[in-house]
């Protein structure tokens, strides 16, 4: 038995404006990305007009793979902004990702519907409420699901390069932006970079080193208090308590920087930090730190401040002259 389709091209526009304009949103919403209403209004716009084009024959050039993955990465560009080849890579592998499993859903639905005895068409097509299905497993993918690719994919979005400058020298290291970390000096109250050891051995004194391989962080202070350290170095050691799961009364040596230069998106700078000894490694080679957010709250100030006392006195008041 043989099916006659009838294609009504404004069902069609409407029903991939719907389409497009949530593939996007749940791409935005995967990704976390701030976009414009309007422009991801436009962009689904732009893929229904796009998805029309293909009833033309004399368009079919337009359609193979190539040009049909071309114009989904068009569509993204107009939805958000661009932030780079990295980013747009990132963003349209997700496009896809929630796009197949959309279609496969509700393929999925459809073929479970008709064997309930729910299907009241051709068996090739896919019904409304087969697709709304799988829209709605896609939304929760968008939402909830895989959280743990979505957080392996931010992380190095939160990394950025630290340079920690101590009595006149100076290592530079990746630094993992936790913001669940609030670590406090408790009596200056700066926020701390907790740093692992090895990567900060270069950096501190041989006083220090061989105390710190002997020694508990409490009786390294004491020993360094007694003249085992530097001077210098001495006044730079604190104590950090720090509370941990399976560790409530955990201790860790810190000292006290000339300054940190956190290499961002922007060069900030600030002295305003504990640095932190860890012994152990804090990851696998992606980061050799954890920072605490404040920091770069208290570099942004700093830059502020600067910035006011370097504009000039109309640049401040303009009614002064």
């Amino acid at each position: 038995m043989a099916y006659h389709y009838i294609v009504y091209a404004d069902i069609l526009l409407a029903l991939n404006f719907f389409v497009d304009f949530f593939l996007i949103w749940a791409s935005g919403c995967f990704l976390r990305l701030q976009g414009a209403l309007g422009r991801q209004l436009l962009a689904a716009a732009l893929g229904s007009c796009y998805a029309v084009g293909l009833l033309v024959p004399k368009l079919s050039l337009f359609y193979t793979l190539p040009c049909a993955v071309l114009a989904s990465i068009f569509m993204l560009l107009v939805a958000f902004p661009y932030r780079g080849l990295k980013a747009l890579a990132r963003l349209t592998a997700v496009f896809y990702l929630i796009a197949f499993a959309t279609s496969g859903t509700a393929l999925a639905a459809a073929s479970l519907l008709s064997q309930r005895g729910l299907s009241f068409g051709p068996p090739e097509s896919v019904r409304a409420g087969a697709l709304l299905f799988g829209l709605l497993m896609a939304a929760i993918l968008a939402r909830r699901g895989v959280s743990l690719i979505r957080r392996n994919w931010h992380k190095e979005s939160f990394m950025i390069q630290v340079e920690i400058w101590a009595a006149g020298r100076s290592t530079s290291l990746t630094a993992l932006i936790d913001t669940g970390n609030d670590l406090v000096e408790p009596v200056s109250g700066k926020p701390v970079l907790v740093c692992q050891y090895k990567s900060l051995q270069g950096l501190l004194p041989q006083g220090l080193r061989l105390l710190w391989q002997e020694s508990d962080p409490a009786h390294v202070m004491q020993s360094a208090m007694a003249g085992e350290v530097s001077g210098s170095w001495a006044k730079r050691l604190r104590l950090i308590p720090f509370a941990s799961i399976g560790k409530e009364h955990g201790m860790l040596l810190g000292f006290r920087p000339d300054k940190l230069v956190i290499h961002g998106e922007e060069k900030l700078e600030t002295a305003e930090a504990v640095v932190g000894l860890y012994a152990k490694e804090l990851s696998q080679g992606e980061y050799q730190a954890v920072l605490n957010p404040s920091l770069l709250l208290y570099a942004e100030e700093k830059k502020a401040v600067g910035a006011f006392w370097k504009c000039p006195i109309n640049c401040v008041n303009p009614n002064l002259h």
